[in-house]
Order: C-alpha cells, then sequence, then structure tokens
C-alpha cells in the first residue's frame, strides 16, 4: 500500500542500520540532498513498492506557491491524497493517480459517503477531500502530465461588492451543497477545569492529589492549555513562542489592566497574517514562574551539551532587542525580526553561548516542545479524563481555539448589549451594527479569520444564545411579544 512520509532533515546526518549493517549517507549526498530545497516536515508519499512519484511528490513541493502555505493544511492534503491513492490500487484494479476518471470519482464517492455508516464519511470531510484532489489535478493539468481531470465543473458567477466586477469561475459539481462548513467542538468552562486538573495535572475528581498520578510536567502542561483558551491560538503559533518574547512583568508595575497587547508573528500565523492578541497579565506571571523554577532543571536533564556543535541544523543566536535576534557569531551576526521566522525555523533557535533552545515550552531533557509533542499530551490527558467518569472527554488543542470563540463571542456581546442600552437616545439603526457588527470583527481579529465568515459560525454555538436575545428584545422593548391568545 502507499505509504505517507515527513521529510526529517536531522537524519540527513544521522547513521541508520540495515540488516545490522551501518548506512550513512556520504558527503557528497547530503549535499545533493540540501541542494534539492527539501523542507523539514514536507509530505511525500511513496508507491506500495517503495516507488517515489517525482511528480506527485513534486506538487506537495509546489503547494505553498499554490495557496497551501500552513504545514497542517499540506499535510491534510497528503492524506486525502494517499487514501484516494489506496482506493484505486484496492477497487479500480491498481489505477494510477494520473489514469484515474469520472467514474472513479463516482465509485469513491459511493464508497465514502454512501456505505454503511461506520464507513461513510461527513458530507464537510468529503468536500475537503474533493478540494485537495482538485487542486492536486488542476496542478498536473497545467504541468501537462495529465490532458484532462476527473472532475466535471458547472458555470458559476462570484459577486464581490462591485457587481459590475462579478467574474465568471467553475465550480466542481463533486462537492456537496449542503455540507456544514464545519463542526465546532469546544468545552464549556466547567469541562475545561476538569480536563485541566484531572488530565493535565493528575488530580482526582474530588481536588484531591491523586497518589498513583506520576506525571512530572502538569503545571507546564496546564499553563499551556490556558494559554490556549484564554488567547484563541493555534497550536502552531503557540508552540512556537519564544521566552525572550514573554513581556516583562517589571513594565507592567503600577497598571490596572488584567491583560496586556502581544504582537504575533506574521511567520507563525496561518496565512502569514500577524496579529495582536491580548495576553493575560496573570498567565504571563505564572509562565514567567514556571520558567524559573522548571527551565533550568530541563535544560539540566538534556545529555546534548554543545548542542549548537552536534546539531547541523540549529541557528545560533548571539542576542535579542527590538522584536529581532542577531543570528550568527557574535562578531559577525546578522540581524533578522521575529516576524521572518517561521514556526520550524523557531524550534532550530538555539542561545549561541549555552546551546539552550529560545522556544518558551520545553520537554524533560530540555528539547523544543514540538506539535506532535503537545498533541500526544492532549490524547492522554483526554484518556485520564474518560478513566476517572469524564465519558465524552476527547479535547485537542484546535478545542480549546473553539472554546476560546465562543466565550469572547459571547462575553463581547453581553458588552455591547450593555452599551446600546445605556444611553435610550442612541438610535436603533447604529445600535444593531454596534451589537452584532463590532462583536464579530473584534473576535475576527483576534482569531486572525481571512474572512468574516469563518467567524459567524461560532453564532450558532453561542451556551446562553437564547438568553441574549432575550435580553436583547426587552432592553430595546421592540414590542414582538404576543400580549393576545394565539389564533
Amino acid at each position: 500500500m502507499p505509504q505517507l512520509c515527513f521529510t526529517d532533515l536531522s537524519s540527513f546526518s544521522r547513521t541508520a542500520k540495515r540488516d545490522g549493517l551501518p548506512l550513512a549517507l556520504t558527503a557528497e549526498e547530503q549535499a545533493g540532498a540540501a541542494f534539492l530545497g527539501l523542507v523539514d516536515g514536507m509530505p511525500f508519499i511513496l508507491g506500495d513498492d517503495g516507488s517515489y512519484d517525482h511528480h506527485l511528490n513534486r506538487f506537495f513541493r509546489a503547494c505553498p506557491t499554490l495557496g497551501v502555505r500552513s504545514m497542517n493544511s499540506l499535510r491534510a492534503y497528503a492524506r486525502d491524497i494517499l487514501v484516494w491513492m489506496r482506493f484505486l490500487q484496492e477497487r479500480c484494479d491498481g489505477k494510477s493517480l494520473w489514469a484515474a476518471c469520472r467514474e472513479d470519482i463516482a465509485a469513491y464517492h459511493e464508497a465514502r459517503r454512501l456505505s454503511d455508516p461506520p464507513f461513510r464519511i461527513s458530507a464537510a470531510s468529503w468536500n475537503r477531500a474533493v478540494a485537495s484532489l482538485d487542486k492536486l489535478y488542476r496542478w498536473a493539468l497545467d504541468e501537462k502530465i495529465i490532458t484532462s481531470v476527473p472532475f466535471a465543473y458547472r458555470q458559476s458567477w462570484a459577486y464581490p461588492s462591485k457587481p459590475a466586477l462579478s467574474q465568471p469561475g467553475a465550480t466542481n459539481t463533486a462537492r456537496e451543497r449542503g455540507a456544514r462548513k464545519g463542526d465546532v467542538r469546544f468545552l464549556d468552562l466547567e469541562g475545561f477545569k476538569a480536563f485541566r486538573d484531572v488530565g493535565l495535572r493528575g488530580r482526582l475528581p474530588d481536588g484531591r492529589e491523586d497518589p498513583a498520578w506520576r506525571g512530572r510536567n502538569g503545571e507546564r502542561n496546564a499553563l499551556f492549555a490556558e494559554l490556549l483558551i484564554t488567547t484563541g491560538l493555534r497550536l502552531q503559533e503557540a508552540s512556537s513562542l519564544m521566552l525572550m518574547e514573554l513581556p516583562d512583568l517589571a513594565s507592567m508595575q503600577g497598571q490596572t489592566a488584567k491583560s496586556v497587547a502581544f504582537r504575533l508573528a506574521a511567520a507563525t500565523a496561518k496565512g502569514g497574517r500577524g496579529r495582536e492578541i491580548r495576553l493575560p497579565v496573570r498567565l504571563i506571571a505564572e509562565l514567567r514562574a514556571l520558567v524559573a523554577i522548571e527551565r533550568d532543571v530541563s535544560l539540566g536533564r538534556n545529555p546534548r551539551k554543545g548542542m549548537v556543535q552536534l546539531s547541523e541544523r540549529a541557528i545560533a543566536v548571539a542576542g535579542y532587542e527590538h522584536r529581532a535576534l542577531r543570528i550568527g557569531p557574535p562578531e559577525c551576526a546578522s540581524r533578522m525580526t521575529v516576524d521572518q521566522l517561521s514556526a520550524a525555523d523557531r524550534h532550530r533557535l538555539v542561545d549561541a553561548a549555552t546551546g539552550a533552545p529560545l522556544t518558551l515550552w520545553l520537554t524533560e531533557d530540555g528539547r523544543s516542545m514540538s506539535m506532535a509533542a503537545w498533541e500526544a499530551v492532549f490524547l492522554r490527558a483526554s484518556a485520564r479524563c474518560r478513566e476517572m467518569g469524564f465519558r465524552d472527554m476527547h479535547v485537542t488543542p484546535h478545542m480549546l481555539r473553539h472554546s476560546f470563540a465562543v466565550h469572547m463571542l459571547n462575553l463581547l456581546l453581553r458588552e455591547q448589549i450593555g452599551w446600546v442600552t445605556g444611553e435610550a437616545a442612541r438610535p436603533f439603526g447604529a445600535a444593531w451594527r454596534r451589537v452584532i457588527g463590532d462583536p464579530l470583527l473584534k473576535l475576527q481579529r483576534l482569531m486572525g479569520h481571512a474572512r468574516i465568515e469563518s467567524t459567524y459560525i461560532y453564532l450558532d454555538h453561542l451556551a446562553e444564545a437564547q438568553e441574549i436575545v432575550d435580553a436583547a428584545v426587552d432592553a430595546f422593548d421592540l414590542g414582538i411579544a404576543s400580549k393576545g391568545k394565539a389564533r
């Protein structure tokens, strides 16, 4: 069966064993691999015989120029394509990826959407797979790898803000119109506290310490979860924060604000859209305390002393000032702003003097904590919660981002309703725009959504939506309540 793999540039300099014999790339082979411009973490797919399809894997390398810049999105594309390739091999007599036709797409739809419930995927998952394959085959058509795509299209028109500028387009008919744009799963605050204390900190459901708990990173993990749910950061954004980016507590003395503005670097954000978020002052203080207590302990367990010399991929940093790093030896360091450093770059940054990673979150042995490691933490914590009686506890880092959005929108709407009803003289039209428009726009900026439509979905998931509507009706005295009997 075809296999999905991911590029690990650090493996080029390591020695592996096969049949008991050491195998290593020569210096010339390592130089050749570096010349290809491979990207760490980039997916690639091998055939069932271990063969490498250059066209397919060239598509993955081209994706950033096709609008797919997030490594998570790229990996999702690769998984969708892998499933399609396996279907072609099993159900279409081993047909090649590039030989697929419309009949194969129809058979694929039947297998994925019309099969029995245990094997049926949702309409949203189907549309995501169609989007992945559509981009692959359109690219292959432009590259003259194929002469036609296995999809049918219908003419459609896009209407921007100015109707005179409306443009024709083509809609893939394999897409399902009725699909939901996305299922939003979120935790209420009590659910989050249970996940944090029982799952991450290892306590018992009644709050007591669990004598059987053997975890050593409970406070670190709990603070990471609190960072996600209080800021709405994505996993990639939160896991790549650097210690030197944390605001200085000394500069906040005398301030009464409960949060401070923090500029998220563009290169770590989805789509390269940096934004300003709010960091709770309480959380900053707890993070500083954690660093003071546990960071030196973690670094002391690191068996790789002199990491700068041992790791060829490490990026040595001589200093930090004004949101910029001085990279390289102190005598000839080059200046680079933090906005230019991607999440992958940040995990390679080390202090030039000590070899310590510069990322905020470290593993027990002093290494930079990867996104995969955080996902594993959340899986284990969810499993522990279920063992302790929380039957439906399946928490992911992205679920906490949704939780932030739902609760923040709830608070923003309540704040705006209070603003509107504070003065009866305010015109109704302006008041209504303030109630609905401002909270959504504020949330859009906090979440880093490119389109306001992505923010709309949270309106359907407010825990107290009906209470807010009722409060608005009473406050505005709209006079729509029925005073007589229904007829």
